[in-house]
């Protein structure tokens, strides 16, 4: 198997142990806890694989929900409760239906990849007493349960009062613990730490930065060598450049290099695979591209070139790229930060897709 797989899986999974420590600490002592990141740095893996050690003691039980396009309080209860069926009820799924969601219309239906899909039939009041129902049996498990509810700021968009409600039940829980996560994180800190919101400092807080790169680089030498694969230092520390150590794409240009390396991988053959990667994709950020206006175009192509900003209108910054007035440059990049295009990171913006970022310096 290619080591450098784009999904958790627990024999290829890099480092994250202060991290992960952090986590379990707070889990065990009683303490839920939100976690934030830029997309794609790993934060999903890093849950999962904490989960996957805690599933191994055999003290713990662990729950996974991805609330990432839910719209409502009926898509979280759905989500979740369909998550209890795979955990508790895999074998009898309509079993599992009678005992999880008593009296309530419920039925089963199978997605193309096998995975149950669950229907429910309810009204508003039924759905708040379901989603406690759902709470309480896991409350009543004899092992501890944790339960991971990730792209979280997306109930913050619910019609329904779902924050209050949800918080009104967590807060009375004894044996399960919870985790909060997701990628928005001016949202999950409004929710989180704004005195006005229903969340307000219930949990601790875990950011989630950049795998060390000495620690990446160690990784993907080992992983060629247990192929009996051979990358040069160099090479190694090219694709991490390349990359800038982000996660995700570290890991798909590690996947293409690997498969092409039969003996040897050296400086010289990244460069080119890193070049005939953007060359596949360059159609795609073509397409991107064009869809800016004019004035976002510049400004994307110049954030770009600079590799990171700290003050987009500040003069020397304009004149240098021959962007427009300031009043311009802000409006058209404050449409650029809103489209996710670019992000801001420890006081400083950048384009948030770094192949995207190499595109653009490579081409325009």
């Amino acid at each position: 198997m290619n080591p450098f797989t784009l999904q958790y899986h627990p024999d290829y999974f890099c480092d994250r142990v202060v991290e992960i420590e952090a986590l379990r600490t707070n889990l065990i002592n009683g303490i839920n806890t939100v976690v934030y990141s830029p997309r794609r740095i790993g934060k999903t893996a890093m849950i999962l694989h904490l989960f996957h050690q805690l599933e191994e003691s055999g003290k713990y039980e662990t729950i996974y929900v991805d609330l990432f396009a839910s719209r409502n309080l009926h898509d979280l209860v759905n989500k979740m409760g369909e998550q209890l069926l795979k955990r508790y009820h895999k074998k009898n799924l309509l079993e599992g239906v009678k005992k999880i969601f008593k009296g309530m219309y419920a039925s089963i239906s199978f997605s193309p990849d096998g995975s149950p899909q669950l229907s429910l039939g309810m009204g508003q009041g039924q759905m708040d007493a379901t989603l406690e129902n759902l709470f309480t049996f896991l409350e009543k498990r004899k092992k501890p349960v944790f339960i991971a509810f990730d792209e979280f700021q997306e109930i913050a968009a619910y019609p329904e009062k779902a924050e209050a409600n949800l918080r009104s039940i967590i807060q009375r829980l004894n044996n399960v613990g919870c985790i909060f996560s997701g990628s928005a994180m001016h949202l999950l800190q409004n929710m989180f730490f704004s005195p006005s919101q229903a969340f307000y400092q219930s949990a601790g807080s875990l950011v989630l930065q950049k795998i060390n790169e000495d620690v990446y680089l160690d990784f993907i030498i080992q992983q060629f060598k247990n192929a009996n694969k051979e990358i040069t230092n160099e090479a190694a520390q090219q694709l991490l450049e390349f990359t800038e150590n982000h996660t995700f794409y570290t890991q798909m240009i590690c996947n293409i290099a690997f498969y092409k390396t039969t003996n040897q991988l050296d400086i010289e053959m990244v460069k080119e695979i890193e070049k005939d990667y953007l060359e596949s994709r360059k159609f795609d950020y073509y397409n991107i591209y064009n869809l800016l206006s004019e004035n976002q175009k510049k400004i994307v192509i110049a954030i770009a070139k600079e590799g990171k900003i700290s003050k987009p209108t500040a003069i020397d910054f304009l004149m240098k790229h021959k962007l427009p007035s300031a009043s311009s440059t802000l409006q058209a990049f404050n449409s650029l930060v809103e489209k996710e295009i670019v992000y801001k990171n420890q006081g400083e913006f950048s384009v948030y897709d770094i192949f995207l970022k190499r595109f653009l310096q490579a081409y325009l």
